[in-house]
């Protein structure tokens, strides 16, 4: 079943939602489950107290989405634009679900992750150029093939964190937590020059 419209206080299950557009537009208190969202425009939109579990988004605009003391858990991003994204205001501390977020493909460029926990978030084939990693707490994630170019690290706990393929990782060894990490040869190589040591043949 397809539904074209979006609105406040509505609560769906199951539901597909194809090329809706709320550029700019304020949704509070909607609850979606188990619900996928193709082709929309959800720029600048305002989700307020609202609930996404088990959802998919696919092919969408969410730049500059916000989403003010809305719960996220188990939910897929695959081919999003979705830069400039706060993720500090979703509301995690009530989150029955623990399942991590999922992005695939996406452009997460200029968003923020600051302080957050997110243990097995996946950010395959993401471009995450200037994102904010500081104090979080992503052990165990999947970051392969994605492009980090600018990306701040700092105090960042990445334990066992996978960085296969990923590019411009510019993380200080000194101050941060990559017990376990895995990195392609010619990065961890970056990481030791970032230091200033110098290696030759």
């Amino acid at each position: 079943m397809a539904s074209d419209i979006i609105v406040d206080k509505m609560d769906v299950f199951a539901e597909k939602f194809e090329g809706i557009d709320l550029h700019g537009k304020k949704i509070t208190k909607a609850e979606f489950e188990d619900c996928t969202f193709i082709s929309c425009d959800f720029s600048e939109t305002f989700f307020s107290s609202c609930k996404f579990i088990g959802c998919r988004f696919e092919d969408c605009n969410l730049g500059l989405m916000k989403l003010t003391n809305t719960k996220m858990g188990d939910v897929d991003f695959v081919s999003c634009k979705m830069i400039g994204i706060d993720w500090t205001m979703l509301d995690y501390k009530s989150l029955l679900a623990t399942d991590p977020l999922r992005f695939k493909e996406c452009i997460l460029n200029d968003s923020n992750f600051f302080g957050l926990t997110l243990e097995g978030v996946v950010m395959k084939e993401c471009r995450a150029k200037d994102v904010d990693f500081s104090n979080a707490k992503l052990q165990n994630a999947n970051f392969t093939g994605s492009d980090f170019k600018g990306a701040l690290f700092a105090n960042t706990y990445l334990e066992n964190a996978n960085f296969t393929d990923a590019q411009n990782t510019s993380i200080d060894i000194r101050s941060n937590h990559l017990t376990g990490a895995i990195f392609s040869r010619y990065e961890a190589l970056y990481l030791l020059e970032t230091m200033g040591i110098v290696l030759v043949d």
